[in-house]
């Protein structure tokens, strides 16, 4: 079996990853090998995903891979384009490591690096505990099954072992693959609350559990970058690269968005507090730094540039003036007293927020004559206005309330058609 220290090539949040992060070395001496290192993994295919196996090799891919996931979330929200490509391409390159691993013996050191996020036995063990046997028939037609869910009718020697039933799996340890969308429970072949799987079922199982996590955590830093202010430069630099990987789509003009886009029934509790109108304190921080960034970060989706204008995404400034601030403006009219009626100015200074410069006619040539200003954090609506925090049950999973926003989207639409929301700003926002 592989030594410990080559764990972290299959599990890049457990123990072992997590002490090569801690003694990793600041952005500003990072090396530039390992600067390009974190760019092009994206890019790997194949053979070239494969770490060689020794702890310096290993240290290397465990701090490019948190030097893209971190790169990535200073320039790109939660469940963007970028970030889906990112988890993708980490799912495709843990997926084909197993597949190696596995074919080349290596079986019980990737049950190992597994085992601290999938409780796995096999289906022997799995008799001796529960007292179920499976019989060879019962093997056959599982594995038959698994075998007309990739379209195989014909399979050699050479591919069967890969599809026949040898473990059994939690389910509960799966739940993280349901809640993304990537699992449904009736996709599995469950018995007492196991999953009877496939060597490739654990391939796709466990890769798409580690995209999973790193969409986790490009948020976490997402969220905690929000707090701090600009990211690095080195950050941002390397998140910008990545960004002109991924397929882009045509920027937006305001007929594709008739019909508005926005979806109210994923708004945050504090957003919809704000919408329904606030009382005299509360106005301008809920309607010009809390509404007027969140719903055009909500509908514009910027993602892959640090610093944006609205105009880098946005083709037609009635998108501004006929799809977004009309919303701003009723609730400011349903405040008490409506806003814009007893400080006029703050209607100039909701394009402000947005990044035209004081105005009340905006134009896109305008755009960048201000900062376009992120959504607070929970914890500054809690500081600053605390009458509009009142968090449900997802506000306990994000520190921002359009992670909320594009987190609720990607759950809504899981079970369903795949959600563009929350992309570059070019499918349905």
């Amino acid at each position: 079996m592989l030594p410990d220290f080559y764990l972290p090539v299959l599990d890049p949040f457990g123990k072992e990853a997590k002490r090569i992060v801690e003694r990793a070395p600041p952005l500003d001496s990072m090396p530039e090998d390992l600067v390009e290192m974190a760019v092009k993994r994206l890019q790997w295919k194949g053979g070239e995903s494969m770490v060689e196996r020794t702890p310096e090799a290993v240290e290397r891919e465990v701090l490019s891979f948190y030097l893209m996931a971190q790169a990535t979330a200073s320039i790109s929200h939660p469940y963007s384009r970028e970030v889906q490509f990112v988890a993708e391409k980490t799912r495709d390159t843990i997926k084909y490591r197993l597949y190696c691993l596995f074919r080349s013996g290596e079986a019980d050191f990737c049950l190992k690096a597994i085992a601290p996020s999938i409780k796995i036995l096999t289906l022997d063990e799995f008799s001796k505990a529960t007292g179920v046997v499976f019989r060879e028939e019962d093997i056959r037609k599982i594995r038959d099954l698994r075998l007309r869910k990739d379209g195989l009718r014909e399979v050699d020697d050479h591919i069967l072992p890969q599809y026949t039933p040898s473990w059994v799996v939690r389910w509960q340890d799966l739940v993280q693959l349901m809640a993304h969308g990537r699992l449904q429970l009736t996709d599995l072949h469950l018995c007492q609350g196991w999953a009877v799987v496939c060597m490739r079922d654990i391939w796709d199982l466990y890769s798409d559990l580690v995209a999973v996590r790193t969409e986790r955590y490009i948020q976490t830093v997402f969220e905690r970058l929000q707090e701090q202010g600009e990211p690095h430069r080195l950050l941002l630099d390397v998140g910008e690269r990545i960004s002109k990987m991924v397929p882009r789509v045509p920027a937006l003009t305001a007929p594709r968005w008739t019909g508005g886009g926005l979806d109210p029934e994923c708004f945050p509790p504090c957003i919809t507090s704000a919408m329904n109108g606030v009382s005299h304190g509360l106005r301008n921080f809920a309607i010009v730094m809390l509404l007027t960034p969140f719903l055009s970060y909500a509908k514009i989706a910027p993602s892959g540039k640090a610093n944006a204008k609205i105009s880098d995404f946005v083709k037609d400034i009635s998108v501004i003036t006929k799809e977004i601030f009309p919303l701003i403006a009723e609730a400011a009219e349903r405040c008490n007293p409506p806003l814009f009626q007893d400080q006029p100015q703050e209607r100039a200074n909701v394009f402000y927020h947005m990044g035209f410069g004081m105005t009340t006619e905006p134009r896109l040539e305008d755009a960048g004559k201000s900062k376009w200003y992120m959504v607070p954090n929970c914890s500054k609506i809690r500081t600053q206005a605390p009458l509009l925090c009142k968090p449900d049950e997802t506000c306990k999973n994000v520190k921002n309330p359009l992670t909320y926003y594009f987190l609720k989207r990607r759950e809504k639409f899981r079970g369903g058609r795949r959600d563009n929301a929350g992309g570059n700003a070019g499918g349905k926002a």
